[in-house]
């Protein structure tokens, strides 16, 4: 019990709240929009080239080898090209959102997070990615532009 106290301490110790990297030296903006629709989308995936890719080299790792060394490196580098590719990728689930905003007319963002289906409006954060988040329709009814100097 102890050392999983001292672990979670630990790993949350790693968590930081600051500005998100991702976001430096990009013009970032916050807006609200209505949320016309919401769809389940699939995403494309790599996994067929990573399977290849990781086959190449398990080949070319033995060509020194026999015929069995050769078919065994291809498989093991298969199953290990197509197994790193679909942990980067993750799943292959993602959402589309339909969205209308004044200024912006009607516009789609994809993206894995999934939002309730009883979302009418988002606060839409454009930097180097875009981010969505739910928040009260009324903000969407007043329709203003947000200064988020602090943020």
């Amino acid at each position: 019990m102890k050392k999983s106290l001292i672990a979670l301490l630990l790993l949350s110790g790693c968590a930081s709240q600051g500005v998100d990297r991702d976001d430096q030296g990009h013009i970032i903006k916050h807006y609200y929009a209505t949320v016309e629709s919401i769809e389940k989308v699939k995403l494309s995936s790599e996994i067929g080239t990573g399977i290849m890719v990781g086959a190449g080299i398990g080949l070319a790792e033995d060509l020194d080898g026999n015929t069995e060394d050769m078919i065994s490196g291809a498989i093991a580098g298969a199953l290990i090209g197509g197994l790193f590719t679909a942990l980067f990728e993750g799943g292959n689930t993602a959402y589309q959102y339909t969205l209308n905003d004044v200024d912006n007319g009607e516009f789609n963002v994809i993206q894995k997070k999934k939002l309730p289906k009883s979302t009418r409006c988002v606060r839409v954060k454009t930097g180097n990615r875009v981010k969505l988040e739910q928040v009260a329709y009324r903000n969407c009814t007043n329709r203003k532009r947000i200064n988020f100097a602090a943020n």
